[in-house]
């Protein structure tokens, strides 16, 4: 296990002990991702929750879909479940960018 950045009722967000990656879970999915990866999860999550929230007659119905990293495979979601996900990748995208600033700070 590493250091936590974030969690809430859906998963958690933490750094590994050395730096290199950060493991993101999830209901029953845990994914290990580079900051740049990061970055992109954040912007599809974004889009996704953009894009149904406002049409989604039920917001407790398993139908928000994206394709997993393989053929035949994608992760179902709720769109309480895409909400909770996107708040774990924003606070840690948003705790790592004020670790970066505060360690610029003391490098000058």
């Amino acid at each position: 296990m590493g250091q936590y950045l974030h969690h809430n009722d859906f998963g958690c967000i933490s750094r590994c002990l050395s730096g290199c990656c950060l493991h993101l879970y999830f209901g029953n999915i845990a994914l290990c991702l580079k900051a740049d990866e990061l970055t992109q999860w954040r912007h599809v999550m974004a889009s996704l929750y953009q894009e149904h929230a406002p049409q989604l007659p039920d917001t407790t119905s398993r139908c928000i879909t994206l394709p997993g990293p393989v053929t035949y495979q994608a992760f179902v979601f709720t769109l309480e479940e895409v909400f909770l996900l996107h708040d774990l990748l924003m606070a840690a995208g948003l705790l790592l960018e004020a670790e970066a600033i505060l360690a610029e700070g003391t490098a000058l």
